[in-house]
């Protein structure tokens, strides 16, 4: 039980840590995110619309979705680690969901980069 409570107090340390940080630090991290989870989402949208939905004339309907989730996503990491004018963000759970997704989507980002140096492709 004790763990437990020491793993959730690094990680809200961390999550304090984040949001302490000069804001356009966090306007950057934000915008960081948003990407990431752009560039990782783009070749499932592409190949579900590819392999269901294909037609010729909506052919740039997956980079617009693709497009609309990264702003949305920036959007809610202005909203939970940047804040509006005056307003100092609080480090809760969804501040943490937040870190971990766009963390992950990071590091997913590295590892197709990576993947795509090894293999000689284009991922």
């Amino acid at each position: 039980m004790k763990t437990v409570q020491t793993g959730l107090t690094i990680v809200y340390r961390f999550v304090d840590w984040i949001i302490r940080l000069p804001r356009l630090t966090r306007i950057v991290l934000a915008g960081v995110f948003a990407l990431a989870l752009t560039l990782v989402i783009t070749p499932l949208v592409d190949g579900f619309y590819i392999a269901n939905l294909y037609d010729l004339d909506t052919r740039e309907a997956p980079a617009l979705f693709s497009t609309a989730l990264g702003v949305v996503f920036y959007l809610l990491g202005w909203r939970l680690i940047i804040g509006f004018a005056g307003e100092v963000p609080s480090a809760n759970r969804a501040v943490v969901w937040y870190l971990t997704v766009g963390i992950v989507a990071c590091v997913l980002v590295v590892a197709l980069v990576i993947f795509g140096a090894i293999s000689g492709t284009v991922v």
